[in-house]
């Protein structure tokens, strides 16, 4: 009985061992792979967020199409002249950080023809090389320097008033003082007149730059009465300067 157990167990050892030697390997698990991008698609391109908005934004620039002109200073206060040039006299300006409307030029576009800031009633001119201007200056119309003209005529005598003799047939005289004065380069014709119907012409008088000029006439005065002396500006505009006196007789 004892050998019949130990038959079995060596016939089960050996059995086991040649299943072992015949059985089919387990065939391993595949290792599982991340899918990799081919060759065919492109990488993206991080764009640095500074790059961006380093882009320049549509700017409006006024043209003449809306009919919008505009000077201002570039860096300091700029005079507005009666014309295109410093001969003519300042006759308003523009601040800092203020705008005028451009209205002409001149043909060299060294000038602009502006509706003056300090009197929106009359235009005056800036020039180009002190200010900044937009729009599409070339449709602005040239325009021509104007004619400078006589603005002023302060006339003064002396003495303004004076006694003589009764019945004196001594002659009297005053000197009459006037002080002629211009917003620009110009030539004047011109002459003295007195209210005793009587004229003085005079040489032209000429001005290289708005200013004043003084001219005196040493009048001889004939009998005693009120009266006037005055410059008379025939050319380049009519316009007169008086002052008045007084001779009176004296017992």
């Amino acid at each position: 009985m004892r050998n019949h157990s130990w038959i079995a167990f060596v016939v089960l050892v050996l059995t086991s061992c040649n299943l072992t030697a015949n059985g089919t390997t387990p065939t391993p698990l595949p290792t599982l792979e991340l899918d990799t991008p081919t060759s065919s698609l492109s990488t993206p391109t991080l764009v640095p967020i500074e790059t961006l908005l380093a882009i320049p934004s549509a700017t409006f620039v006024p043209t003449s199409t809306s009919g919008v002109f505009i000077a201002s200073p570039i860096d300091q206060p700029v005079n507005c002249r009666y014309g295109p040039s410093v001969a003519y006299l300042v006759v308003g300006g523009l601040d800092l950080g203020r705008q005028a409307e451009i209205v002409g030029r001149t043909e060299d576009f060294q000038w602009w023809y502006v509706r003056n800031p300090s009197n929106p009633s009359t235009n005056c001119w800036l020039a180009a090389s002190v200010t900044d201007a937009i729009g599409n200056l070339e449709a602005l119309p040239v325009v021509d320097a104007p004619l400078a003209i006589v603005t002023q005529i302060k006339v003064e005598v002396e003495p303004v008033s004076m006694n003589v003799p009764c019945g004196s047939s001594s002659p009297n005289y005053v000197t009459a003082t006037a002080e002629i004065f211009t917003n620009g380069p110009t030539s004047l014709v011109w002459r003295w007149e007195s209210s005793e119907r009587e004229t003085y012409e005079k040489d032209p008088l000429l001005f290289l730059e708005g200013s004043s000029q003084v001219v005196q006439l040493y009048y001889r005065v004939n009998g005693v009465n009120n009266f006037w002396l005055q410059v008379h500006i025939l050319s380049p505009n009519d316009i007169t300067g008086r002052a008045y006196f007084k001779v009176t007789c004296t017992s």
